[in-house]
């Protein structure tokens, strides 16, 4: 079976209906969607908090030896593809070159929009291979140029989209920016633990929707 084949499966298995892509929190029936900012935005101390509360919640979702996919999704402009050299594919350690496989998904947003095309590669690995802190505090930094490190190293902002999926505990966790992250899960009672420990961080416009969910199952 190759990485694409037994990737199909697992979300077929597990997130039936599923299409990976932004707002995660939206777009399945059982998740978190967490808070990142806290103080004055564009401050050292303002940064240091939105990577301290998501990596904390990445340790929530990951132990070291579960095994996962790392989704990395670039928009495309023309010819452009996603280089074995990025970013943060250099985070991920002794990371070789027939680990990745290639794909293209068309229409993702749009889908009248012939040109809403993204190339994406996917990797299966162990979580303890992700230099975490690095990947998550370039998303952080996304739209705040010249903050380092960044996902591209080049222009304003990035169109790249990282999801990191626990295949042993189905669970998907995608950081979209500086201002939050999602986490969604095959069933309630393995986000339980993470709905009550970081409790305070859930997002306040969601927070109402996310209670029903977890109360009216008798979480």
């Amino acid at each position: 079976m190759t990485i694409r084949q037994e990737y199909r499966k697992f979300l077929n298995d597990n997130f039936k209906g599923l299409i990976i892509r932004q707002p995660l929190f939206y777009n399945w029936d059982y998740g978190l969607r967490f808070d990142l900012q806290v103080g004055e935005t564009n401050t050292d101390e303002y940064f240091k908090e939105v990577q301290r509360r998501s990596i904390d919640l990445f340790h929530s979702v990951f132990y070291p030896n579960d095994n996962l996919f790392f989704i990395l999704m670039d928009y495309k402009y023309g010819r452009r593809k996603i280089r074995f050299t990025n970013f943060a594919f250099r985070q991920i350690s002794n990371l070789q070159i027939d680990e990745v496989f290639y794909t293209v998904n068309k229409r993702l947003y749009e889908p009248s929009d012939k040109f809403d095309i993204y190339n994406s590669a996917i990797i299966k690995l162990s979580a303890n291979r992700l230099g975490i802190n690095n990947i998550l505090s370039a998303i952080g930094n996304a739209d705040f140029p010249p903050r380092q490190p960044r996902l591209d190293g080049y222009g304003f902002s990035t169109n790249k989209q990282i999801y990191l999926i626990n295949i042993d505990r189905r669970i998907i966790f995608n950081m979209y920016d500086d201002r939050g992250l999602d986490i969604i899960s095959s069933d309630l009672e393995t986000i339980q633990p993470i709905y009550q420990k970081y409790n305070n961080w859930i997002l306040d416009c969601d927070r109402e929707r996310i209670d029903k969910i977890m109360n009216k199952n008798g979480l």
